[in-house]
């Protein structure tokens, strides 16, 4: 009855005193409660609340039912609470804890940010009198998407944007990362595999033409490449723990485009406390406009008062491609340092090695297999095919196809022992622009129809091309992921190319070599290898030319006078002297 059920104490009045409350006799003697009110009531469970104690109540019928009343809502309202604290106590330890490890550690690096910028083995010179201190060991360079898409006009982006500035900080990149590399610095590239609003993920993983790195602008072994399908660089990649793994906490930035991923790297790197100092000229948008507007969106709040204590955190410090190498400079000369876990503190650390001891000419050789790679030259169809390249000069190819089963089965051993493989193949870049004039259409060129790039055949595609039909390998000594695979746009292998700072950074000082021709590019890569220090071998049942006599003059040149090049053997002794 409404009356007796507003006599309950105050603290449950909430709960009952506000709905009309009404009976009415059924003609059974049961009666019929209605609760009357708004969608509040509703929304919390009021009505079954009172319908469920009246049922209790009449089931129970208790002497006193006011008070079987006020414990049943003190219980009710005893189990809602401690319902809704368990609630609440699991979001405190299981909703988003790596947001409150993050906030942590972020926490953590503003108090050291604060303690003010470290001293670096260097100082750049920066706009408004400023500077950005800079040291090996925890400054690195990173450029932002400086992919042939955006920098070319026939890429997926560039074609939308032909004839505009895009293209003009390419060399100052180009300057830049041959100053870091010589200091020493860690090197950081991204992709983007975003156009627009467009996400091509299929794009990732694959030798797609317009998606790798210009050519003048690759990564080399050891670099850090990351792929984005965000603007900035660090919200959809690992770019952050690679960093942090190499111990930068500042960066030198360059790319494209100025005010989309440049900016967005720029704002990313600074919200997780990095230093960020921007080459202006090393960078480049669609409009020298929208350009200079990203410079001076970056640069103005770090100079105004009230946020200009702290270097490079709001939003960057800024400079030009003259003022990095003017400070880098002196730092060459120095020893470069040795990051934890790289290849080289590995060789350092740890110089057990597996001697593999067999007979060779002019005597006997020990190769240190841990340190032996085996490298496979220009094995490709462009050389090998009858209908390739160089059948369609007049050349016999089966002298040197002829190799190809002794290859194979070298390849096999190698493998097998987990030895380091490269395999090279002489190509250019579609657009040419690797080829010198000389070897494109000078006087010692092929006749029309059979020069570098034009189409031999529709089987075999354009000639020594990156990508064609013709510039594969031969499928029995096709390469393996994990492999290198080398584009050398010269005779010798080390031209042009990263071989050499990819064989240094996997510790390699000794060299195998095997492929074609042997007095072209086979001899010539032993005398580059030779002239950089690595000691070599060439099996002889596993290199050849068109023209024996050829051979055979190359082979008792590298082997002459003790050994000048080289060692020459053969791969039975070779694989019979493997463990």
């Amino acid at each position: 009855r409404p009356k007796q059920l507003r006599t309950i104490s105050s603290s449950h009045l909430d709960l009952l005193i506000a709905p009309a409350v009404s009976m009415a006799s059924n003609g059974n003697g049961l009666l019929k409660v209605v609760v009357e009110g708004s969608a509040y009531l509703e929304d919390h469970g009021i009505p079954d609340v009172i319908k469920g104690l009246l049922h209790d109540l009449d089931c129970a019928k208790p002497s006193n039912p006011m008070k079987f009343l006020e414990e049943g809502l003190a219980k009710m309202s005893s189990q809602k609470k401690r319902k809704l604290g368990e609630v609440n106590g699991n979001r405190a330890a299981h909703a988003f804890p790596h947001d409150l490890q993050r906030r942590a550690e972020m926490s953590a690096r503003a108090k050291e940010a604060a303690k003010g910028v470290k001293p670096g083995e260097a100082s750049i010179e920066c706009t408004a009198s400023r500077s950005f201190p800079v040291a090996r060991s925890d400054t690195a360079l990173v450029l932002i998407d400086m992919q042939t898409d955006f920098l070319t006009p026939e890429g997926r982006v560039g074609q939308h944007y032909k004839d505009t500035p895009v293209a003009s900080g390419m060399a100052g990149c180009q300057r830049l990362l041959a100053a870091c590399r010589a200091a020493g610095m860690t090197i950081a590239h991204s992709r983007s595999h975003r156009y627009g609003a467009t996400v091509r993920d299929d794009l990732v993983g694959t030798s797609d033409v317009g998606y790798e790195l210009h050519p003048l602008l690759r990564a080399q072994p050891g670099e850090i490449v990351v792929d984005k399908w965000t603007f900035g660089a660090f919200a959809s990649t690992p770019l952050e723990d690679e960093l942090r793994a190499r111990g930068v906490e500042r960066i030198l930035l360059c790319g494209v485009l100025t005010n989309v991923c440049i900016f967005a790297t720029a704002s990313q790197a600074v919200d997780r406390f990095f230093r960020v100092c921007l080459v202006q000229d090393a960078c480049a948008a669609f409009d020298s406009e929208w350009h200079k507007m990203a410079v001076r969106l970056m640069s103005e709040p770090q100079t105004i008062k009230g946020h200009n204590s702290q270097v490079g955190l709001y939003f960057a410090e800024v400079t030009t491609v003259d003022k990095v190498e003017q400070a880098l400079k002196p730092l060459v000369s120095l020893p470069k340092p040795v990051v934890e876990g790289s290849p080289a503190k590995k060789q350092a650390t740890d110089p057990k090695t597996t001697a593999v001891a067999f007979s060779a000419k002019p005597h006997n050789c020990t190769l240190p297999l841990e340190r032996t790679a085996l490298v496979m030259i220009d094995l490709q169809k462009d050389f090998l095919d009858p209908k390739g390249f160089g059948a369609c000069l007049g050349n016999d190819v089966m002298p040197c196809s002829s190799i190809l089963p002794a290859c194979a089965s070298l390849l096999d051993a190698w493998r097998k022992r987990g030895g380091k493989i490269v395999h090279t193949l002489e190509a250019h870049e579609p657009d040419l622009s690797d080829c010198p004039e000389s070897k494109l259409c000078g006087p010692r060129c092929p006749p029309d129809g059979k020069r570098i790039g034009q189409v031999l055949s529709p089987e075999m595609g354009r000639i020594l091309v990156r990508g064609e039909p013709g510039n594969g390998l031969m499928p029995t000594v096709q390469a393996k992921p994990g492999e290198k695979v080398l584009h050398k746009p010269g005779k010798g292998a080390f031209y042009g190319t990263d071989l050499d700072n990819y064989l240094r950074a996997e510790g390699i000082t000794h060299l195998v070599f095997t492929g074609v021709t042997t007095e072209v590019c086979v001899q010539t890569s032993m005398r580059e290898a030779n002239d950089r220090g690595y000691e070599c071998v060439l099996l002889e049942d596993c290199t050849a030319s068109y023209f024996a006599e050829f051979k055979k003059s190359a082979v008792e040149m590298i082997r002459a006078q003790g050994g000048i090049i080289g060692w020459t053997a053969t791969s039975q002794d070779l694989i019979a002297a493997l463990p």
